[in-house]
């Protein structure tokens, strides 16, 4: 069991992964919220992890005598746009939803996003919390508190900050799983591993074949380590005030635009896979990074089954229009989390378009 507390600008959010906790979901939300009960729980699901689990979720909440209604949006990443936080708001309204509700994200990211932005935009705020059923939620969507929307114009450029009081890690879910998305979800980690420790990133090289059959004991440790790593990078930076938290951008920059540019064919995790190694390559052009610690990182990523090159050529013209958007520029430049080492992470704003340019011939097929 992993019960784990987080102080984000004076807000406690509260972590438990164990194993078949979607059981105590109520309970947890009593506690949670102590004195102030929630009037009204207003859980938000997909129609692939709703049928799987909200029977579970709904039951726990009834039986500590929480009033509930299920939202559910259709499964995927078109499902994070302004029409589905207008169908949510529509409901939310005709179930007379008071500020003194929680709204509760059974799901993965795309779900924790939404329903995230839909409780800090309800009535200006109300209360949150996350049930995760994903890898990549699990160690990365539900820890800090950025939720948003996609538009035309680019990927989560609609959005708030608005920290969870719960997060429920069941990792009993990831049974469940499609294997396509546990390698997704393990790209969050290797990002982790490589802008915090040389160390973790060993035990991703030394771990990831029993990861991958999804061996519990390491699965659970592998969860705990990402939800401590995060954790300490957005508590020191929660709202992305200072270059701390942008750290975590680490493959998103070229990775959100690969995702957008591909129409989100591809899952997020794959395309911060190849994020990461444009990272990478950017990182060496910039004389940073080594070949060697490219070879290091994209045999990892082969190895978990990642993604290493495009399954087709992009409009690099529109790729990089893209990460001009990117919520991350400042004074009109586009700022890149690079690698000087392993384990050490560096800002910069002098990537020029015709190093992007470079980089990405070498992810084409």
């Amino acid at each position: 069991m992993f019960d784990f507390r987080i102080q984000f600008d004076g807000q406690t959010t509260r972590i438990v992964v164990r194993q078949n906790v979607l059981k105590e979901v109520g309970q947890l939300i009593r506690a949670a919220t102590g004195n102030a009960p929630p009037s009204f729980i207003f859980v938000v699901t997909d129609s692939q992890v709703g049928p799987r689990y909200g029977r579970t979720v709904s039951a726990s909440l009834d039986e500590v005598g929480l009033p509930t209604h299920v939202h559910t949006v259709e499964a995927g990443e078109a499902s994070k746009n302004l029409a589905e936080l207008a169908n949510a708001y529509i409901a939310l309204a005709d179930h007379n939803v008071a500020r003194d509700a929680l709204i509760l994200a059974l799901g993965g990211g795309v779900v924790s996003d939404l329903a995230g932005f839909v409780a800090g935009t309800w009535m200006r705020g109300v209360r949150f919390a996350i049930c995760s059923t994903t890898l990549e939620a699990d160690v990365d969507a539900s820890i800090g508190g950025k939720t948003g929307v996609n538009i035309a114009g680019g990927k989560n450029l609609v959005g708030v900050f608005h920290q969870p009081i719960l997060v429920v890690v069941d990792p009993v879910c990831l049974q469940s799983l499609d294997k396509r998305d546990v390698r997704a979800g393990l790209a969050e980690s290797v990002k982790h591993a490589l802008i915090s420790s040389p160390e973790f990133l060993s035990w991703h090289e030394e771990n990831i074949e029993p990861i991958l059959q999804l061996d519990e004991a390491l699965l659970t440790e592998l969860i705990q380590r990402n939800i401590k790593t995060k954790a300490d990078i957005v508590a020191r930076d929660a709202t992305e005030q200072v270059d701390v938290r942008v750290l975590l951008n680490f493959g998103h920059t070229v990775g959100h635009a690969i995702e957008e540019g591909c129409g989100y064919t591809l899952r997020h995790g794959e395309c911060v896979s190849l994020g990461i190694l444009a990272a990478c390559r950017l990182s060496r052009s910039c004389g940073l990074f080594s070949d060697a610690g490219i070879g290091r990182v994209e045999a990892l990523l082969a190895r978990i089954g990642l993604p290493t090159r495009l399954p087709q050529a992009l409009d690099i013209d529109r790729i990089i229009a893209t990460m001009h958007k990117d919520k991350k520029i400042r004074d009109h430049a586009v700022r890149f989390v690079l690698l000087e080492d392993i384990g050490k992470p560096t800002v910069r704003n002098d990537v020029t378009d015709a190093q992007v340019r470079e980089v990405y011939q070498a992810l084409l097929p």
